[in-house]
């Protein structure tokens, strides 16, 4: 995905889609860059982050140990409906994602807002 710095537009592309290449060639411009990519998200840093502030010590350690290893993904959002905090969770990953798009808007010079969405108006609560 790639954004145009100076008309706020959103484009992609990819090796695989059949595209012009006049069309393909517009993401040369300096005015288009790259946004994040799944690797700048980095989900797991987010689940460690999410991890550090359940204070439920049980809790905390099922899923601590819910990501070590292969599969760790979907055995942390499994354990997560095992302990009642989907919601908590959800919530938190939504305010990570924001703040990596803040920063990633400041780093490039593009001015952005914060629209407020009636499920993410509350900061969850954490003691679980």
């Amino acid at each position: 995905m790639f954004c145009n710095k100076e008309t706020g537009e959103f484009d992609w592309y990819n090796e695989y889609m059949d595209m012009e290449d006049d069309d393909i060639e517009k993401f040369d411009d300096d005015v288009w860059i790259a946004a994040p990519s799944q690797l700048d998200l980095d989900e797991y840093s987010i689940m460690e982050d999410f991890i550090d502030i359940v204070q439920d010590p049980q809790k905390n350690e099922l899923l601590s140990v819910a990501i070590e290893g292969r599969g760790a993904f979907q055995r942390f959002k499994d354990t997560l409906y095992r302990v009642d905090l989907v919601d908590e969770w959800y919530s938190f990953k939504h305010k990570a994602f924001v703040e990596i798009a803040r920063q990633w808007c400041e780093r490039h010079g593009i001015g952005y807002f914060e629209s407020k969405h009636k499920e993410h108006d509350n900061d969850a609560k954490y003691k679980t």
